[in-house]
């Protein structure tokens, strides 16, 4: 029951902001399809045994089967969509408000300096599940997992910037 009244009061103090409208409760066709069959649903529903972290309502946090490195944990939605942007306002809430939870266990159970938080989101992004799914990474000082693309050489020109925006602002 006081699971029910957290999740009411959630939903009231989210409603009441000024920035709810309908829209946030419709949902984004990313053009990629959830399979219901993958191996994250069935981590979920147990039929596929997993090292738990943390579990809720909303999302179950496991230590990733395959690690780049030891800690190397997933944060899963117990939403079905297979990306990310196809979550509402309120189910992206509901489920990103554990990231900071199982970064701060992964830090402190590896002893790492950082770590990265990511999500692929479609095929070409790397996405091989589609389930919506955070990997949480630890990472150290020149551990040579991996590295951010580079940065353009010259900086975005305003013409170029307006153009961008003209089409996000747009939607």
């Amino acid at each position: 029951m006081s699971n029910v009244l957290t999740a009411l009061d959630t939903l009231v103090a989210f409603i009441d902001t000024q920035d709810f409208n309908m829209a946030s409760l419709a949902t984004f066709k990313s053009g990629v399809d959830y399979d219901p069959d993958n191996i994250f649903s069935k981590i979920i529903s147990g039929a596929i045994p997993s090292y738990k972290i943390f579990e809720n309502e909303h999302v179950l946090a496991i230590l990733d089967a395959f690690p780049s490195v030891a800690g190397h944990s997933l944060l899963i939605s117990k939403v079905k969509r297979a990306t990310i942007m196809e979550f509402t306002e309120i189910e992206a809430a509901n489920y990103l408000k554990y990231i900071p939870k199982l970064s701060q266990l992964v830090k402190e159970a590896t002893g790492c300096t950082a770590v990265n938080v990511m999500s692929n989101a479609g095929y070409d992004a790397g996405q091989r599940v589609f389930h919506v799914h955070f990997h949480v990474i630890p990472r150290r000082k020149d551990d040579k997992l991996f590295s951010n693309p580079p940065p353009a050489k010259e900086m975005i020109s305003g013409e170029a910037a307006k153009a961008m925006l003209a089409k996000m602002k747009a939607k």
